[in-house]
């Protein structure tokens, strides 16, 4: 019998399950001022003294095992990527620090039509890239345009852009104006991504992405990216223009590291200050919990672990090859042997404790069942002496240095039928990522997913809609499914996407999920939380959310700004 968990990890963030978001003015962040009283005292001079040395730049060096895939937010898609994003930009909207809250960003304010499909955002004048350039509505319409209209091995545009927004426009300087496909209620939490963050005209053209710009490189957040080498360092410095809360140190250095391991080590002598993804071996967590003075704190949330399944390529093409993996996999197995039962198997895309969240891939495969796998298999035409022959691909270190070991265990486990023979291929997460994505070179691949926006739907449409993000269960050029299956599907999110009433998204949100299953379009494995770890000297904000993750929450952005070092 399968594990029956809590989930606590998860359902600690209840409170992002399902309501729609309403239109009007966001709550302020809250802000001060004061002004001094004129200084009437009369004082003496002091003795002249050898004036101190200056002090060297205030600096936090953060450590992680995860690799830059592009720096363009017209089609970046990875979560490193929107990481410095969100550090170096800043959208309409934005989530409180450590927490799904929305708070006003780049608008100041917002208006929703009547029928629901027509934004209205109202920018703040004093909004300024990196290099002291204002931003006008017409060049936050420009970058928009940028991401609808670019094609890229990301493929943001097609699951985040395109999916809503029929036009955008700016009828004057200070106002943007998106005209939606529907009343997609989620659209305020949509545009709190990184593809909604505005890039600067004259390092990233209109009529072409720049994967990978010069530094320095300006955008309209709290820092400046003013150097890095891809698989080594990024420096990041404040930016003097930004209209928010200033930075509280002088400079951010990420150090990239191959493997978990190294990183552990890393900051157990004191190389870095911050160890931030990814650590996910019980034994280092355990390790580095034992060292005085180092913290290890669980994010709220966590990411989901799944395998990509392209609907086009051989052999994942046919339906009864993809049903026996489904059938094949026990992911308690996984869950034991590779974590050691700190994860938690996953049965649907769908989390517990977001809105119609169901088991749909036990109810229908059993988890594990081997003889429904050998039986789909045979009607495929595979036998024993004519055998699968299957390539799992996956990345060895982006997801903490677990993943080649699961990878084994999958192995096993596919192999445990009789039937099919595995190949194992370890690719490099940079070219790894766009391949996958792109549709056109893997056919089962392991990937992670954190939410966009806290919404199921988030966890649905982007794997099925303009090409499902490598499945192409919908033709990536013309959005078209491509069987009666899919356009069911496809169907039931659009209906589940702009229905208001929340008992009715959650049934379609249920029947959506069954016919995930049933046409196998991802397969879903794990949830696993995410930790940070950090020394003493180094805190976030007491005042916002998460400050024991340094404020990193089940949004999880990262907020550099907020980081502060007393050493």
């Amino acid at each position: 019998m399968r594990r029956r968990s809590t989930w606590s990890a998860l359902l600690a963030v209840l409170a992002l399950v399902a309501a729609a978001c309403g239109g009007g003015e966001p709550a302020a962040e809250g802000t001060s001022s004061t002004t001094a009283a004129p200084d009437t005292t009369t004082t003496t001079a002091a003795p002249t003294t050898t004036p101190a040395p200056e002090a060297g730049p205030k600096t936090i060096i953060i450590g992680t095992t995860d690799t830059i895939a592009e720096l363009d937010s017209a089609d970046a898609y990875s979560v490193r990527d929107w990481e410095l994003i969100r550090n170096t930009g800043e959208a309409l909207l934005k989530f409180a620090p450590g927490t799904t809250d929305l708070v006003p960003g780049i608008a100041e304010s917002y208006e929703v039509s009547e029928d629901g499909k027509t934004y209205t955002f109202k920018l703040r004048p004093d909004v300024k890239f990196g290099d002291g350039l204002p931003l006008t509505a017409e060049l936050y319409v420009r970058h928009i345009n940028r991401m609808l209209t670019l094609e890229g091995s990301g493929g943001v545009g097609g699951a985040l852009g395109t999916p809503f927004i029929e036009s955008v426009e700016a009828p004057d300087s200070s106002t943007v104006v998106f005209t939606l496909k529907d009343a997609f209620g989620f659209f305020p939490q949509v545009v709190t991504g990184a593809p909604y963050m505005p890039t600067h005209p004259d390092i990233f053209p209109e009529d072409a992405l720049n994967e990978f710009p010069d530094p320095p490189i300006y955008g309209v957040g709290p820092w400046i990216i003013t150097d890095y080498v891809l698989g080594e360092q990024t420096v990041l410095e404040p930016n003097p223009y930004y209209h928010g809360e200033k930075p509280k140190v002088d400079r951010i250095i990420i150090r990239d590291f191959a493997d978990a391991q190294t990183m552990a080590l890393a900051i157990q002598n004191g190389e870095i200050d911050v160890a931030w993804r990814t650590i996910a071996q019980p034994d280092l967590l355990d390790q580095l919990e034992s060292v005085d003075g180092l913290n290890v704190a669980t994010v709220p949330g966590g990411s989901i672990r799944y395998l990509i399944i392209n609907h086009t390529l051989s052999p994942t093409d046919d339906a009864n090859v993809r049903k026996a993996l489904a059938y094949a996999i026990d992911r308690d197995d996984i869950v034991d042997r590779v974590s050691g039962g700190t994860w938690e198997p996953l049965y649907s895309m769908v989390p517990p404790g977001f809105l119609g969240a169901s088991e749909a891939f036990d109810d229908v495969y059993g988890s594990p069942d081997l003889d429904a796998a050998r039986a789909a298999l045979e009607a495929a035409g595979f036998s024993e002496s004519n055998k699968l022959q299957l390539t799992l691909n996956y990345p060895p270190e982006h997801y903490g240095g677990t993943v080649a070991d699961t990878m084994q265990v999958l192995k096993e486990q596919f192999e445990a039928t009789g039937m099919i023979e595995v190949s194992l291929n370890a690719q490099e997460w940079s070219t790894y990522v766009g391949a996958v994505i792109g549709g056109a070179d893997f056919a089962v691949s392991l990937l992670g997913w954190f939410f966009d926006y806290p919404d199921p739907s988030n966890y649905l449409e982007p794997f099925v809609l303009n090409g499902g993000l490598g499945t192409n269960v919908t033709d990536p050029d013309t959005g078209e499914p491509i069987d009666d299956l899919s356009a069911q599907l496809v169907d039931l999110l659009k209906r589940a996407g702009t229905t208001s009433d929340q008992e009715a998204r959650a049934e379609l949100y249920q029947q959506a999920q069954e016919v995930y299953a049933d046409l196998v379009v991802t397969i879903p494995m794990w949830f696993e939380a995410e930790h940070v770890v950090y020394w003493d000297y180094i805190s976030g904000d007491v005042t916002a959310g998460s400050p024991e993750s340094l404020n990193i929450g089940p949004a999880f952005d990262f907020n550099y700004a907020l980081l502060n070092t007393s050493k």
